[in-house]
């Protein structure tokens, strides 16, 4: 992997956390009439989270397949290795309730962020909270009275307005969960989509086992897009705590 891909597939890194998976099979639980007219949307509950996932990253020019190990301790830490096809870990970032740390140990650098900064950086507000809300399938934004509300036989669609951003929130009727979000960037042509698939039970929640990240951007006056594609093979919900080892070494030379 060139350094360029590399630091571009670490820029992109963030939106690798926007979903997660279950491991096993089982039934779906039905929908209620109350909840559905309440939209009463079915978050994710647990103290920690580890999963194990396939993905690919495909900008239009090159594509590239990696691994991806990823731990969350709710409300508090996100953590994530990646290791593409050649067995060797490329990438490691940790997202705390106040910073966003990558680091690229093939090209022996690294990213710190606040997330003050990360907002400039992408033109929108982003916190701790909607990392992890969109990484599990949740509201990124919670429902609120100022709010659109579209009703359509098999879904209901939840459109959302920021002073720099349009939010389009696809609930289906058959879970209450997301099974699509699309982020348009009101100044701008940027918009991000975020497609959710394959359902299914974990404990008392339900996760999507497959996922696609699309973020269609101008680069030098093209319209390009990059994509994040999932599939998960194995997530666990755990009451005992997880690891996060996380070390930048001395020698590493920050790039941002």
């Amino acid at each position: 992997m060139t350094k360029n891909y590399m630091n571009r597939f670490l820029v992109v890194a963030l939106g690798i956390m926007l979903s997660l998976a279950a491991c096993k099979r089982e039934a779906v639980p039905t929908v209620s009439r109350k909840e559905l007219k309440d939209l009463a949307i079915k978050d994710v509950d647990f103290t920690y989270l580890t999963t194990r996932s396939r993905i690919n990253f495909d900008d239009g020019g090159r594509s590239i397949g990696a691994t991806a190990n990823i731990r969350i301790k709710k409300d508090s830490i996100i953590w994530f290795s990646i290791t593409p096809g050649f067995g060797i870990e490329a990438a490691r970032g940790i997202i705390t309730r106040d910073s966003v740390l990558l680091i690229n140990k093939l090209q022996k650098e690294y990213y710190a962020y606040s997330f003050k900064d990360l907002s400039a950086k992408l033109n929108v507000d982003v916190s701790y909270d909607v990392m992890q809300s969109a990484l599990l399938g949740d509201m990124i934004r919670p429902i609120s009275r100022r709010d659109e509300i579209k009703r359509q036989d098999n879904q209901t669609i939840v459109v959302q307005e920021e002073p720099r951003l349009d939010i389009a929130n696809y609930i289906s009727h058959e879970n209450l969960k997301l099974n699509k979000v699309v982020l348009q960037d009101k100044g701008a042509s940027n918009s991000l989509t975020l497609d959710y698939a394959d359902f299914r039970a974990l404990d008392t929640s339900i996760l999507p086992y497959s996922s696609t990240i699309s973020a269609s951007y101008r680069e030098k006056e093209q319209l390009k897009t990059t994509t994040v594609a999932f599939k998960h093979n194995k997530a666990e919900f755990s009451e005992s705590a997880l690891s996060f080892p996380f070390d930048i070494p001395d020698s590493y030379d920050r790039k941002n």
